[in-house]
């Protein structure tokens, strides 16, 4: 069936990008207010279908507001996940080669990468 995060569409990453960024719940039109250039029917839609999922949550006060319920970590970790395992076979490592190879790391972004591991190997995690 999927978890929660990978049930979110692209449109729906949209409207909870804007949860995020906030901090706080919003309402309705201030999330529209944020997605400009999405209609209200679109935004409001996306909103219901979030709720359902179990996404975000909406609460009634004089209008109602919205909140993530999922983190924007969790759905980067759960799409991290599928990328891998659809494009290089369940191997962070051949990802992270492309990466290198393609000249898609910095030197500072690898050698963020090579203290990362570092930190891993002290832990006994690596």
């Amino acid at each position: 069936m999927g978890t929660v995060e990978e049930k979110i569409t692209e449109a729906e990453l949209e409207v909870m990008e804007v949860l995020w960024e906030a901090g706080q719940a919003l309402t309705l039109g201030q999330i529209k207010g944020a997605l400009a250039e999405k209609n209200g029917d679109t935004v409001k839609t996306l909103l219901r279908r979030l709720c359902a999922k179990g996404a975000a949550a909406q609460e009634k006060r004089q209008v109602y507001y919205y909140r993530p319920l999922v983190s924007r970590d969790q759905v980067g970790t759960c799409r991290t996940r599928k990328l891998i395992d659809k494009l290089y076979a369940g191997s962070a490592r051949q990802m992270v080669a492309a990466l290198v190879e393609h000249d898609q790391l910095t030197g500072q972004d690898i050698a963020q990468l090579r203290d990362l591991l570092d930190q891993l190997d002290r832990k006994g995690g690596g």
